[in-house]
């Protein structure tokens, strides 16, 4: 993936969220940012060429902060940023590779997009959330750094503890697209050929709205 196609999809990213949180101007009963932070357990599927994946997952070795604007009380974008670091705890086995990811993704209100019904709605949410992204990858046997196509899709049920902060778990597959390292660290192939890779994230997380409304879009409901 070349460099200019990543800086093009980065800026088009925050671009977006900036358009959108202009595009709805009108007499809101809500708030529509959200700030997030999260960490987690990462275990890596694919591929499993040159290592034993179990030896590369771990616990909190990641880290993801983002942005979420809610454009109505239902759909929304979310930008983020997440670190995940991919390293053998073997003394006898070195090597590994630390991940940088930037990416955007659409989000949905699974209760309200399936109409249900019930009070735990109040202080029981549930989120879907599907996009792309692009990691910037650095084995530690290589100077170079890798660029990875990624699509994201995930959920996130969360838990109301006040007006403005909410607990949230996450649950989110990511499919790496024309890796060309192990979680090893090693070069796949001398011809540069890809693999197709994919990792499953499980974290908790903070998040924090804010406006002058109050309460956010993901616990708002029309009487």
């Amino acid at each position: 993936m070349k460099l200019v196609n990543i800086k093009f999809f980065s800026i088009a990213a925050f671009l977006l969220i900036g358009i959108t949180a202009t595009a709805q101007k009108g007499d809101r009963q809500y708030n529509n940012w959200s700030i997030e932070a999260q960490t987690g357990y990462h275990v890596p599927l694919a591929p499993n060429k040159f290592v034993d994946l179990g030896d590369y997952d771990g616990a909190f070795k990641q880290f993801q902060a983002g942005v979420r604007y809610m454009i109505t009380d239902t759909y929304g974008v979310r930008a983020h940023y997440s670190f995940l670091n991919f390293e053998n705890p073997s003394e006898i086995v070195e090597g590994g590779v630390k991940f940088n990811r930037v990416a955007i993704e659409g989000v949905a209100n699974v209760w309200k997009v399936a109409n249900v019904e019930g009070e735990f709605k109040e202080n029981i949410g549930l989120l879907f959330h599907l996009g792309g992204g692009v990691t910037f990858a650095n084995p530690s046997g290589s100077k170079g750094t890798d660029h990875i196509g990624n699509i994201i899709v995930g959920f996130t049920p969360q838990f109301r503890i006040s007006d403005n902060f909410a607990l949230f778990a996450d649950i989110s597959y990511m499919a790496n697209i024309k890796q060309h390292y192990s979680y090893g660290g090693e070069l796949f192939d001398l011809g540069y050929k890809h693999e197709t890779g994919g990792l499953v994230n499980l974290s908790l997380g903070l998040s924090v709205s804010f406006g002058n409304r109050e309460e956010h879009a993901d616990w708002y409901y029309e009487d």
